[in-house]
């Protein structure tokens, strides 16, 4: 029999960073504190896909964090439970118009926690609804 040989690749790591040279830091603004962090997120997931405004809410429905917005969101997070669950459909208008909102349930240390986009078209909201619950739940665990 003859012995096969496998071709040998090299182990390719990245570069270590080098005592005096900076790091490559690819996020602009990087927040110490929580509150901050979550705002700044909801606020580029508001711009990116034109939304309203996306709001984090408790399994009470009461606000956690929420985008930049002179709104008062307390209506809107009691009801993002239930549209969260599946038991309840929201019709939200603002301004007389009908605005579409989504809604995405995760779990962060055992609690609950309904992130909820409003406005936008569909598959805009859905892509910055997923991308907010990430973010939310990557910054509430760190």
């Amino acid at each position: 029999m003859e012995t096969q040989q496998i071709e040998k690749r090299p182990l390719r790591l990245p570069p270590l960073p080098r005592p005096g040279k900076p790091l490559y830091e690819r996020r602009r603004n990087r927040f110490q504190d929580t509150k901050s962090a979550l705002i700044a997120a909801f606020d580029g997931a508001v711009s990116r896909g034109e939304l309203d405004l996306v709001v984090i809410a408790d399994e009470s429905g009461f606000v956690v964090s929420q985008s930049t917005t002179d709104l008062d969101l307390t209506m809107l997070a009691a009801v993002a439970p239930l549209v969260g669950r599946g038991r309840a459909r929201a019709t939200v208008k603002r301004d007389g118009q009908e605005r579409g909102l989504s809604v995405k349930t995760i779990e962060v240390l055992g609690e609950t926690l309904y992130v909820a986009c409003l406005g936008g078209k569909f598959g805009s909201r859905e892509r910055e609804l997923a991308t907010s619950a990430s973010a939310a739940k990557r910054i509430l665990l760190s």
